[in-house]
């Protein structure tokens, strides 16, 4: 007979700092062997189930097709092959982040609220111990990814002699890969922070009667000051808010303000028509990044005042701080209606790819699109069944 039980110096522990951490730790559910077989939903576990199960739950979801969507469309964008690669590279860690949100939190609070944590407990600690840390890897990887693409764009437009030499695909690519590695490696402390203990507890003492009781606790390393003071709270604050958030409204600010000085000088020589297409994926980039800005750092905010004060509920600081989380599944989610919304190209590619193929063999009209390299080029619909050297022909002849 397994027994899965708590220690409670764990638990308080948890209670207390975890909040800075997504909450992620409180998503545990420890306090639920305490309590009697099938009680009545607290005021935390219904405020948790609507939130984090009914609403977060429907936005990762939504958030996983439409970044699985935006990949696909994005591999087929070959007019701005540098930025579609960022855009891609997004798109994956998003959907890494928010599938091991989807598991900490929509199901961990499904689960509580229906009361089905018990049954699944033991199981839970083996899949919290080696899946935890992997969502602050994707976490890790959304925030600096967002500031590469950022950096790369600031490049482009505000130092245009220098974009060959610093935003090369050879180096993109080695600065992505580079983002990647050290979001794994920054989050590998994390692994080691809790382990499971088993040891005897006798249920029967007449009989001598005993079960196995599953315990998690904190490592040596995970207990450790220099783990719980400098790692846990003041890197995590520099590495994830400060540092991030300066450097995007630094580059965000500077990218809008020489965005429209050139649209006002190409607008004197270009309709806005042309100007439109020419500078979207510019106008993408910076709402991109103006949506992470206004998604994380009111949720960051909240978190961090949690960390010191923690709230019951249904008080309205618990109830930010539980909406403080979702509104980073919200950011990572969005980006498909970015897409969709500033830059035409994208929907044309995504309808031409919808399209039936004998609705494409059987038109004859092209529809000319602007695309950000100045040339005009036929319609992406028609480009998927006929050799781009004929259309060059025919641009010719038009």
């Amino acid at each position: 007979m397994a027994e899965a039980v708590e220690e409670g110096s764990f638990k308080q522990d948890a209670v207390n700092d975890s909040c800075l951490l997504l909450n992620l730790t409180r998503s545990l559910r420890v306090d639920g062997l305490d309590r009697e077989p099938f009680p009545a939903h607290d005021c935390s576990d219904l405020v948790k189930f609507i939130v984090n199960t009914a609403i977060a739950g429907n936005l990762c979801l939504l958030g996983l097709v439409g970044n699985s969507v935006s990949f696909v469309v994005l591999m087929m964008d070959k007019d701005s092959r540098l930025a579609a690669f960022l855009l891609q590279s997004l798109a994956f860690t998003d959907n890494f982040f928010l599938s091991w949100w989807f598991l900490h939190f929509t199901i961990v609070d499904a689960f509580a609220f229906f009361h089905l944590d018990r049954a699944f407990h033991v199981s839970w600690l083996y899949v919290r111990v080696y899946t935890y840390p992997l969502l602050f890897v994707g976490q890790t990887g959304t925030i600096w990814l967002t500031v590469l693409i950022a950096a790369s764009r600031y490049v482009a437009v505000c130092w245009p002699y220098n974009a060959a030499k610093y935003c090369s695909f050879p180096v993109i690519t080695k600065a992505v890969l580079c983002t990647l590695a050290f979001s794994v490696l920054y989050n590998l402390p994390r692994f080691f922070e809790v382990c499971i203990v088993v040891n005897a507890k006798t249920v029967n003492s007449t009989d001598a009667q005993s079960s196995l009781a599953y315990t998690l606790r904190y490592t040596r390393f995970g207990g450790s000051w220099f783990y719980r003071v400098v790692y846990f709270n003041v890197l995590y604050i520099i590495t994830s808010f400060v540092l991030p958030l300066v450097i995007l409204l630094f580059l965000n600010t500077r990218l809008t303000i020489a965005y429209r000085v050139v649209q006002r000088r190409r607008n004197s020589l270009r309709s806005r028509r042309h100007d439109h297409h020419d500078h979207s994926i510019t106008l993408v980039m910076i709402m991109v990044v103006l949506l992470f800005i206004i998604c994380n750092a009111p949720a960051r905010v909240v978190q961090i005042i949690w960390h010191y004060n923690s709230y019951q509920c249904p008080t309205a600081a618990f109830i930010l701080n539980v909406i403080s989380s979702v509104m980073e599944v919200l950011n990572s989610s969005s980006n498909f209606i970015i897409y969709c919304a500033f830059r035409r190209q994208f929907g044309s590619i995504w309808l031409a790819g919808c399209a039936a193929p004998p609705q494409l063999a059987t038109g004859n009209r092209t529809k000319k699109v602007q695309t950000t390299n100045w040339t005009t080029l036929a319609n992406p619909t028609m480009l998927l069944l006929e050799d781009h050297k004929s259309y060059t022909s025919q641009q010719q002849v038009e």
